[in-house]
């Protein structure tokens, strides 16, 4: 970028800081104080941009550069896909694939330890499967949990089975927002274009695999209480529901993840979900059409409307954090600030990886309410970070995936163990 080209600031180009600064701030304390709001968010990036042109010199720059940040590929992209995964997730919801895990759970006949290894299995498949780790964590809290402490499950490491499979699932799900941020935010160096969704999530599976059997051979050996079971009686607790006929929306599941491992593009195998899941629940008679949409007292419901609905604000939030990264990198202020972490902290590329993750892992501390949150603002800074020390753009997702998908879900402040024990309270 050439020094005419450049956004100035008075004082310092570090200035370019200032909404950031002013977004996080606000944003930790939501965080802190368990108010966490995407609506107070959105605001705080409003008000953080509206202060940081008292301090360029170039108003009309200034916002040609907050524009071009709203409306940049990367932001674009990920929102695109937002709504799609909204829209997908929900009919899958509506599918009853929930109820379908839990009748298969009933029919195993199985208590203690084994079912809280198959708390965690199926946490993990229905998080993989709407790409939501809160959803996965409201819908097995308030189902699985109850039975699994009638079956002899030890209460705190059935609670830890949901939550690790919830994370499971979001760190490995193609549709999982988590995935998409990362991978959409990791621009390659010498050519257009992001990491691509699929090739994240091919290369991250090994790593995935491997917890994910260590998980289970521990949730087995800690999972019981050692008490008798009754199975009878969380059979007739859990009637209303199972519907085996649930189970067939893992088909579009499986068909999401395989097509999007082989490198097909997101929005055609997200299309190829939609579709199939569409002819499978109406053919199975798990719902009719109006449940993807309907008009009742002149109010749109259904699965199409409530899923876009159900993204419109996060999509905001996340185009207002790309705008306020636009000026870090229209300013200077991105190249300097990884220039003096090369200088004073980053020699090779191996610190480089260890950087990002420290610096992934602090956000994900600090914004623990919602990990989506901490994932938008670390981003653009993995993202330079891993530019200019040559790291593949998978690499630099897979690791900043990793840590917003560890500290949240397991910090006693974080957005998923509030879930959860909420959740617990109201059985």
């Amino acid at each position: 970028m050439g020094e005419n080209e450049r956004l100035e600031f008075r004082g310092s180009s570090f200035f370019a800081l200032v909404p950031f600064v002013i977004f996080i701030v606000i944003t930790i304390s939501l965080s802190f104080f368990n108010a966490a709001d995407l609506d107070m968010m959105i605001g705080a990036g409003v008000v953080g941009l509206l202060v940081g042109m008292i301090f360029v010199k170039d108003l009309a720059k200034y916002w040609d550069s907050v524009l071009e940040g709203l409306g940049s590929k990367v932001g674009m992209t990920a929102v695109m896909l937002w709504l799609v995964v909204g829209i997908y997730g929900n009919i899958l919801k509506s599918g009853h694939i929930v109820e379908g895990l839990v009748w298969l759970s009933v029919k195993m006949d199985i208590g203690g330890s084994t079912f809280t290894v198959a708390a965690f299995i199926f946490s993990a498949i229905f998080a993989m499967a709407t790409g939501s780790g809160f959803g996965t964590i409201s819908t097995m809290s308030f189902i699985i949990y109850p039975a699994g402490i009638l079956l002899g499950s030890n209460p705190a490491v059935l609670a830890g089975a949901i939550l690790s499979g919830a994370a499971f699932g979001d760190n490995l799900a193609p549709v999982s927002d988590t995935t998409i941020i990362a991978a959409t935010s990791q621009e390659y160096e010498h050519k257009e274009g992001s990491a691509e969704i699929g090739g994240t999530v091919r290369t991250r599976i090994p790593y995935v695999l491997i917890a994910g059997a260590i998980s289970i051979i521990l949730f087995f050996i800690f999972g019981s209480t050692g008490t008798s079971t009754d199975a009878n009686l969380a059979g007739e607790l859990l009637q209303q529901y199972q519907n085996p006929k649930g189970l067939l929306l893992l088909i579009p599941t499986l068909l999401v993840i395989l097509l999007a491992v082989k490198g097909t593009n997101i929005f055609a195998a997200l299309s190829t979900g939609i579709l199939s899941a569409i002819l499978i629940g109406i053919f199975a008679g798990l719902f009719d059409f109006s449940a993807l949409i309907a008009i009742e007292d002149g109010v749109i419901t259904g699965a199409i409307p409530e899923g876009v609905a159900g993204m419109t604000t996060v999509s905001i939030l996340l185009i207002m954090v790309v705008a306020m990264g636009n000026l870090l990198i229209r300013s200077g202020c991105m190249d300097m600030t990884v220039n003096w972490l090369n200088e004073k902290v980053i020699k090779t590329p191996r610190e480089a990886e260890i950087s990002i993750f420290f610096l992934a892992t602090i956000f994900g501390i600090l914004i623990a309410a919602i990990n989506t949150i901490a994932n938008i603002c670390v981003a653009p800074f993995v993202n330079a970070i891993g530019g200019k020390n040559r790291l593949h753009p998978y690499r630099r997702a897979n690791i900043l995936a990793t840590a917003i998908c560890s500290f949240p879900f397991f910090l006693p402040y974080g957005g998923c163990v509030l879930l959860l024990d909420s959740c617990k309270i109201r059985i």
